[in-house]
C-alpha cells in the first residue's frame, strides 16, 4: 500500500475534473449553439483523415450520425470524468475522440497555422489532453475519489 496514495490522488481528481469540464462545456457549447454542425470542421481537415471525413460529409445521414456522436461522446465523457464514474471508459472515449481531432488538424508545420493558440509544432492542446488522460486511465483517482469508488 502506498503511504502518500491521497497526496498524489488530489491533484489527479482536480486534473481529471478539470480535464472533464472541457469534454462537457465543450459538448454543450455544440449542443445549444443554433445550427452547430461538425461539417465545416470536417470539410476543412488537412490531416491524414481528410478523405474519410470527406466522405463522412459527402452523406447527410453520415453527417447527422457525426453531429450528434460527436456531441454526446463529448458531453458523456466530460460527466463521468467529473463524478469519477467509469473514469477508465470515459477515459478511453476521450483519447480516441482527441486522437480524431489532432489528426485532422495536426500541427505539423505547413498544414497547420503553427502561429494559431494551441499549436505548437506536433505538440498541441489535444495531445496535452491526450496524455493527461492516459495518465488518469493508468492512475484511477476515480477509485479514491469518484463514483468508482463504489463499483465492485
Amino acid at each position: 500500500m502506498e503511504t502518500n496514495k491521497n497526496g498524489r490522488i488530489l491533484p489527479l481528481f482536480i486534473l481529471r475534473t478539470a480535464v472533464g469540464w472541457l469534454f462537457l462545456h465543450e459538448g454543450l457549447y455544440k449542443l445549444f449553439t443554433p445550427g452547430w454542425t461538425a461539417q465545416y470542421y470536417l470539410a476543412q481537415s488537412e490531416g491524414p483523415l481528410q478523405g474519410l471525413f470527406q466522405w463522412m460529409i459527402s452523406n447527410e445521414v453520415i453527417t447527422e450520425i457525426a453531429n450528434y456522436g460527436v456531441v454526446i461522446l463529448l458531453v458523456a465523457t466530460g460527466l463521468l470524468l467529473m463524478t469519477g464514474f467509469l473514469e477508465r471508459v470515459a477515459s478511453a472515449v476521450g483519447m480516441v475522440l482527441l486522437v480524431f481531432f489532432y489528426l485532422s488538424y495536426p500541427p505539423f508545420g505547413e498544414i497547420s497555422d503553427v502561429m494559431a493558440e494551441g499549436n505548437y509544432l506536433i505538440v498541441d492542446k489535444n495531445m496535452i489532453m491526450f496524455l493527461v488522460l492516459l495518465v488518469i486511465w493508468k492512475m484511477r483517482p476515480g477509485e479514491q475519489w469518484g463514483l468508482d469508488r463504489w463499483r465492485a
